[in-house]
């Protein structure tokens, strides 16, 4: 196939079909548990369903720091190191309790404010696990944190930054009910949130986005969505590696390779897809499922570790060749004869919602 087949509409369609046959109410959504609230995918960073149904300031911090560990590696190796933390390492890093002792134990003056310490501090990893330039051999929760989190030596900022940014003295629900108040458009206050999540340290428009999303979309975590409807995510767009390589692949390839111009790509293409046909219970326009449906449909690790019939090796006529990771890969770089994928554009999700949506 070429770079520019299947027709990109087309093709949009029958990956948000595979998605509803698939996934939808299988994986995730309906009937299911998000991974943020099950232990056995992210051991105790689990977040309790009552208290973020709640919107419970202490879950949804455990939820901001949880979400944002998933940083430029894979989601199953994420996971596995979640669950393979012992319970002071997960305290330290997602308990509002354990940070605020260890913010007021310090003698560290860049503790002090959220800027100063954004600016101020400078943990970086060593030989013998994490320093910094201002107390370099001072014990410190934050180089306990960078210790823990195993990844860039300022990431173990990043719960510490939260904390004192948005979190501290209790401060956190009014922080959301000034943002809602700014504005009567619940799209609109999801933005807004979006751009107050990117305050915190190492955290950028991505996680932000996934973080607020999943606290006001109520299709992927019925009943655990406390923003909703005040908040309203469903216009929102999370743009990670995979759904990066979907939209290059089936948009105009001279096209800007910035998140805002992908993300708006799939805001249009889901503009063309009612997605009530598959699900009675959805928005007609959500560009947040659509999205979600591009994710998971291009997410080879996810899909191998729920032993999706594609990493089988089974066969399907009808895949989008041109997006599908289990797709041999031609020199050029495009995609093969799939392994398999989705079903043809026109079925219906095999359950009793289909039916429904489709009335």
């Amino acid at each position: 196939m070429s770079r520019s087949s299947p027709r990109t509409d087309d093709a949009v369609e029958r990956i948000v079909v595979w998605y509803f046959e698939h996934a939808y109410g299988r994986w995730e959504g309906p009937g299911t548990r998000p991974f943020y609230c099950d232990p056995d995918r992210v051991g105790r960073f689990a977040v309790d369903p009552a208290d973020l149904s709640a919107g419970k300031p202490s879950a949804l911090f455990r939820l901001f720091v949880a979400l944002s560990m998933f940083q430029a590696r894979r989601d199953t190796l994420i996971m596995a190191q979640q669950r393979a933390m012992p319970r002071t390492e997960v305290a330290l890093l997602s308990s509002t309790a354990t940070i605020r002792r260890a913010v007021r134990a310090s003698p560290c003056e860049r503790l002090r404010s959220a800027e100063a310490f954004d600016e101020g501090c400078n943990v970086r990893k060593s030989v013998d696990g994490a320093s910094c330039g201002h107390r370099p051999s001072e014990p410190c929760h934050v180089k306990r944190a960078t210790v823990s989190l195993r990844r860039m030596g300022d990431m173990g900022k990043l719960p510490t930054s939260a904390w004192l940014r948005l979190w501290e003295d209790g401060r956190f629900a009014a922080r959301i009910r000034a943002v809602q108040e700014r504005s009567s458009d619940p799209a609109a206050r999801a933005e807004e949130l979006v751009r107050l999540f990117e305050s915190v340290h190492r955290v950028g428009r991505k996680l932000a986005t996934m973080f607020v999303s999943a606290l006001s979309t109520p299709a992927l975590a019925p009943g655990l969505t406390p923003w909703f409807p005040t908040v309203d995510g469903n216009a929102l767009v999370v743009i990670d590696t995979n759904v990066a390589r979907v939209v290059d692949v089936l948009r105009a390839s001279r096209a800007a390779g910035t998140y805002a111009a992908r993300a708006e790509w799939v805001r249009e293409q889901a503009e063309r897809v009612d997605l009530r046909r598959y699900a009675v219970e959805l928005p007609s326009y959500s560009p947040r499922i659509v999205q979600q449906a591009l994710y998971t449909f291009a997410s080879r690790s996810n899909r191998t570790a729920r032993a999706d019939p594609c990493s089988l090796g089974r066969t399907c006529a009808a895949c989008v060749q041109i997006a599908c990771p289990f797709a041999p890969r031609s020199p050029s770089g495009a995609s093969g004869v799939a392994a398999g994928c989705a079903p043809a554009a026109g079925s219906r999700h095999r359950t009793s919602r289909s039916a429904q949506g489709s009335s």
